[in-house]
């Protein structure tokens, strides 16, 4: 079973970026997308609930062992940060670090921007993520950089070809793990 998470639901607007764009609105527009490709392909898949807060969502996963679990976020920093990552947990097993790569090299391929590599979560400012917790392979994508007005013209891009593409990264992960 795919869960595709959009980071920063239940009235938590995330990082607000060029624009006044809202990592929220990004991460529900770009999760949809992925979404869409799940349903045109007959994936077995659930969503979150935009309205939810961060525990409800995890409560309501019940992940198990052969789940791929994508949490869709994006980054914020100086405006000359610049970049793609993908966050594992710090017990991460192959399972994990494959789906990470995947979902990397997608970003790197179609967007054009620099690899800032597969992370750790402890490795990340908040140092524990909630959704790694989650059974599976399980990833926390940080999509760009919202406050970098070139990643975002370079992910505007190229949205429907990385939904596609990332769709199909977790549709074969699924297969996988079944």
């Amino acid at each position: 079973m795919i869960f595709l998470i959009a980071g920063h639901g239940g009235g938590d607007s995330g990082a607000v970026g060029v624009n006044g764009r809202t990592e929220s609105a990004e991460t529900i527009k770009f999760r949809d997308k992925i979404k869409a490709h799940l349903q045109n392909h007959g994936a077995k898949f659930k969503t979150d609930d935009d309205r939810d807060g961060l525990a409800t969502v995890l409560n309501k996963c019940n992940t198990g062992s052969g789940s791929v679990v994508l949490d869709i976020h994006f980054n914020a920093g100086p405006k000359t940060a610049t970049g793609v990552e993908v966050i594992v947990g710090d017990d991460a097993q192959g399972n994990d670090l494959a789906l990470a790569m995947d979902v990397l090299d997608v970003m790197i391929k179609y967007t054009g921007l620099k690899s800032r590599g597969v992370k750790k979560e402890s490795q990340t400012p908040r140092k524990r993520l909630g959704v790694m917790r989650e059974h599976g392979a399980v990833c926390l994508l940080e999509t760009c950089f919202i406050t970098n007005e070139t990643d975002m013209r370079k992910y505007d891009n190229v949205i429907s070809e990385l939904a596609r593409e990332l769709a199909m990264v977790l549709i074969r992960h699924d297969a996988k793990a079944s």
